[in-house]
């Protein structure tokens, strides 16, 4: 059939204004390169991880990202740290973004050993995705963060006696990255959500007992590997002292640790780049992973565009 030279630019604009508009959701949300990948069974459920694909060439860093929602809720395409794998991937990183058991079926501890178990898995793995298995990298937010706080900081070495050559393998990861995480729950009231986390510790061993031991702060020593925090100073939910009482406790320690402030920051990650003057958080998180676990890969890519809120000077 004979399309007109009119009718041609007019589809040749809408196959424009199209593609435009597809490769701008790209940018915005990076789509896993595999789903739903088995890393463990407990309590009758099976864990899962979702793989986003490096570019460049190998072997790569390794990142597992490790969703929020209260203790109770959500899953590993939380897009508020799901949002890391956007500028991660790009940079040559191996990105795993792991589902875990929730609470109150599933309270404390039984979400840390998943954790636990997911770094296990990817280490005993890595040659299936060209990683590195010495080079882990831990990145949460919110209850996340906890996770990656606490699973961080306890260090827990491998089974040698284990059957399952999985559980063989080292859980101590080479760095932490948290995203407004809490740190300490003996300096912040407890709500619905962290009870339903630790009220059967707390059954068990009473209130301050439970707090202390389920605490990542509790557990710093000179063996911890490096931390960065990021966290805005106006958190819903996290104080800001929660960030800044963990890092001096690691500096005491003599570990390295840092904290990147979003100033008038709230809870997660989306709307901080609408915020006037926002710090370019995501390239600093990137390139202090490749300083901290020897990489140089390109920083950048998939960086979210900053957008002023309506209103605010420019």
């Amino acid at each position: 059939m004979k399309v007109s030279g009119r009718l041609s630019a007019i589809l040749f604009e809408a196959l424009l204004v199209l593609c435009t508009a597809f490769c701008a959701m790209a940018e915005e949300k990076r789509i896993p390169t595999q789903d739903d990948i088995p890393y463990g069974a407990a309590g009758g459920q099976v864990l899962t991880m979702d793989y986003y694909a490096p570019k460049g060439a190998g072997p790569h860093p390794i990142a597992i990202i490790i969703h929020g929602g209260g203790y109770v809720g959500g899953t590993s395409k939380n897009g508020s740290e799901a949002y890391c794998a956007d500028f991660l991937a790009p940079a040559g990183y191996a990105v795993f973004s792991i589902n875990y058991r929730l609470a109150p079926k599933f309270p404390y501890p039984d979400m840390v050993q998943d954790v636990e178990r997911a770094v296990r898995y990817i280490r005993h793995n890595a040659k299936r995705w060209d990683a590195d298995p010495s080079k882990i990298a831990l990145v949460g937010g919110s209850a996340g963060g906890f996770l990656s706080n606490m699973v961080g900081l306890l260090n827990v070495p491998g089974n040698p006696s284990a059957m399952d050559p999985v559980d063989r393998e080292s859980a101590k990861v080479q760095a932490v990255v948290t995203l407004f995480a809490q740190s300490s729950f003996a300096t912040v009231p407890l709500n619905a959500n962290t009870h339903a986390l630790l009220d059967l510790l707390i059954q068990a061993k009473g209130e301050e007992a439970a707090l202390k031991e389920a605490s990542p702060i509790t557990y710093v020593s000179g063996n911890a590997p490096p931390f960065l925090q990021i966290l805005g100073d106006k958190d819903e939910y996290i104080p800001y002292s929660e960030a800044t009482n963990l890092d001096a406790a690691l500096k005491k320690e003599g570990v390295s640790s840092q904290i990147i402030r979003i100033p008038n920051g709230m809870h997660a990650t989306g709307g901080w780049y609408k915020i006037q003057g926002v710090p370019d958080w995501e390239a600093q998180m990137t390139l202090w992973l490749n300083a901290k676990l020897g990489h140089s890969g390109p920083v950048g890519e998939g960086i979210r565009k900053r957008e002023p809120a309506k209103g605010t000077a420019q």
